[in-house]
């Protein structure tokens, strides 16, 4: 039988050598007797497709999933390397087949699928006969095959099912879910199902880019809206990794998702390796049943970087002071980017705008039936990254905790912008953190800027709080400035520690300038543990509350004698412009000042349509030239 089987291979591969849809003979790795079966129905259909029959009986060589956590592979930077503007070049393989849709055009009946040799390039291919619909084209497709379905700009398609990816051949060798032609907006893909793509179990080594992901039932801005009340949850971009299981090395670049109850859900205990999230924009996520998130994601390795989040977790302001939904509701669930049990991630670049909640959420949960805490994230950056509004924006803490010691390790906060944080209260409470770490085993909190929380009913402040068992922290060269609070209240400050144990925390270099703010400059229970020099200090509360300790305040000079911080200084620091921010920057780039008008535009970003004055560098730049120019220099 195996035999005859290899006798109708051969005879299919001489009928079809030079067929435009069949790969030449050199380019075909003949399977051995073991891997030859009878053709699946899926083949079946490919065959009937003009494909040619001997693609479809040889089956997939994919490499073993050898990624290690933290290594961020890139592609396809690694092979090809990227444009002149960051975008990364892509190249198909020798047996890639090439699989084009187009609404407009397209006919799912005389659809062919072309190699490379057959067309001028694969995003600019020339004259194709595409199919119609993403689901036919998909059929074509084969599983670990670096085959690449491509739907052409300016196109929309209207989908209510889940379209399914399949897993490409390696790292270099991946599946490719994109776009192709010369001009023309991204295509729009209306989407109208649970999901509107999916990752499924042991999925690996995949590419979507240049996509736009729309929900436009439940944008309550469309005439497509479907009502309140009867919004059902939907997820943009879905990825399940089972228990026990390690795949990975997918890539995200350039698309946008809008008006999702999540832009993107990693999801399951399987941990997903080498993936990278680059240059896409995730706006507008609300729920009126679950929480809800820009990115929600566990046991994660990720590169985030350059991507827009805006308005996330929420359509409308919370009406009273709970955690209603209806009418997707902000509520304290709800926020950006949220990620649990995470390791060897990295935030860099991004700009967070407007979330329900917090900025970025992490946890660490102990586990439940243990009682003691253990280290559950760790190896975790966020760097260049742009804060806007929120209520709070970085937490590393909070959840299910049994106070027994550390549940993250090297965790740091560099060279971040946080603006406004707190001002527009989405949840209707009246808190602005701009930084709260718990339960810390290493860390670095290093020259950020925490800028202009000055709303008169946010009164719940902090600039850096450190609480929990934590030790091996650095607190080092960060800018506080426009904290403003009306009146001193317990241990809000701009650093706070509290005062579970800690070990060996140092804060150093950092310029506190609370000018116009009757807020406390330093509080900490721990004094023992911390050792304080080199900042400088300045607030408008009464010198004798500026700093505080287990519930006494303290004038500069007591405080030196409590806390050995003999080297820091009182007094001003004069700023080049100290009242610049995220809107007076739009304003000089041309735009109104309206963040909204940034979304639009930012959304809109792409390989031509490229703009560096809307990323977070040229925010970045703008804001420390007014400011000092203070950077970490750990």
């Amino acid at each position: 039988m195996l035999r005859f089987k290899y006798v109708i291979w051969a005879i299919a591969l001489i009928i079809m050598t030079g067929c435009k849809t069949s790969p030449s003979t050199d380019e075909i790795a003949v399977p051995n007797s073991a891997s030859i079966g009878v053709p699946s129905s899926q083949s079946e259909e490919i065959v009937t497709s003009s494909v040619a029959a001997d693609e479809s009986t040889v089956p997939a060589q994919v490499e073993a999933y050898n990624v290690v956590p933290g290594e961020f592979n890139l592609y396809p930077r690694d092979t090809n390397g990227w444009d002149k503007n960051g975008w990364s070049l892509i190249s198909p393989s020798k047996d890639s087949r090439l699989i084009y849709v187009s609404s407009s055009t397209g006919d799912d009946d005389t659809a062919e699928v072309y190699a490379l040799r057959d067309v001028r390039a694969a995003e600019d291919p020339g004259r194709v006969k595409p199919f119609k619909t993403i689901s036919a084209a998909m059929n074509s497709a084969r599983e670990g095959y670096p085959d690449w379905v491509l739907l052409l700009k300016g196109d929309v398609w209207e989908v209510d099912y889940n379209t399914d990816l399949k897993a490409g051949r390696s790292v270099t060798e991946r599946s490719v879910f994109g776009s192709y032609g010369v001009v023309g907006s991204r295509p729009i893909v209306k989407v109208d199902s649970s999901a509107g793509l999916t990752i499924w179990v042991d999925k690996s080594n995949i590419v979507v880019r240049g996509i736009t992901f729309y929900a436009y039932k439940r944008d309550p801005e469309s005439s497509d809206f479907i009502g309140w009340g009867s919004v059902e949850d939907s997820i943009g971009i879905r990825i399940y990794s089972k228990k026990g299981s390690v795949r990975g090395s997918i890539l995200f670049e350039g698309n946008d998702l809008n008006y999702f109850s999540k832009g993107i859900e990693i999801a399951g205990k399987g941990d997903v390796l080498d993936m990278v999230v680059r240059r896409n924009s995730i706006r507008n996520s609300y729920s009126e049943k679950s929480h809800s998130q820009g990115i929600s994601a566990t046991h994660v390795s990720m590169l985030l970087e350059e991507n827009v989040f805006d308005h996330n977790g929420w359509y409308k302001q919370q009406v009273g002071g709970g955690n209603e939904m209806s009418e997707g509701q902000a509520t304290m669930f709800n926020h950006n980017t949220y990620f649990s049990n995470s390791f060897n991630t990295q935030f860099i670049r991004n700009i967070f705008l407007r979330s329900s909640s917090i900025q970025n959420k992490w946890t660490a949960e102990a586990v439940s039936d243990s009682k003691t805490n253990s280290i559950k994230s760790y190896e975790l950056l966020m760097e260049d990254n742009v804060y806007v509004g929120g209520e709070i924006g970085i937490s590393a803490g909070g959840n299910l905790d049994y106070g027994t010691g550390p549940r993250w390790k090297d965790i740091s906060i560099k060279n971040n912008v946080m603006l406004g944080i707190g001002r527009d209260q989405p949840t209707n409470r009246n808190l602005g953190w701009s930084i709260d770490a718990n339960d810390w085993d290493g860390g670095l909190i290093c020259g950020n800027y925490l800028l202009h929380t000055d709303n008169a009913f946010v009164n719940n402040l902090y600039g850096i709080r450190l609480s929990g068992h934590s030790n091996r922290v650095a607190i080092s060269e960060n800018t506080i400035h426009g904290l403003i609070m009306p009146r001193p209240e317990g241990d809000l400050a701009a650093i706070a520690i509290t005062d579970e144990p800690k070990a060996d925390i140092i804060i150093s270099q950092n310029n506190v300038q609370l000018r116009d703010s009757k807020m406390h400059i330093i509080v900490a229970d721990q004094l023992d543990s911390i050792v304080f020099r080199d900042n400088i200090y300045l607030s408008s509360l009464d010198r004798e509350e500026w700093f505080g300790s287990l519930g006494e305040v303290y004038d500069i000079e007591e405080w030196r004698l409590r806390s050995g911080d003999n080297n820091s200084t009182v007094g001003p620091v004069s700023f080049l412009e100290p009242k610049r921010t995220f809107e007076t920057y739009l304003l000089s780039i041309g735009l109104s000042g309206s963040i909204d008008e940034f979304s639009a535009h930012a959304s809109n970003q792409s390989e031509g349509n490229w703009n560096a004055d809307l990323t977070a560098p040229s925010i970045l730049r703008y804001i420390r030239e007014a400011y000092g120019d203070l950077k970490c220099s750990q």
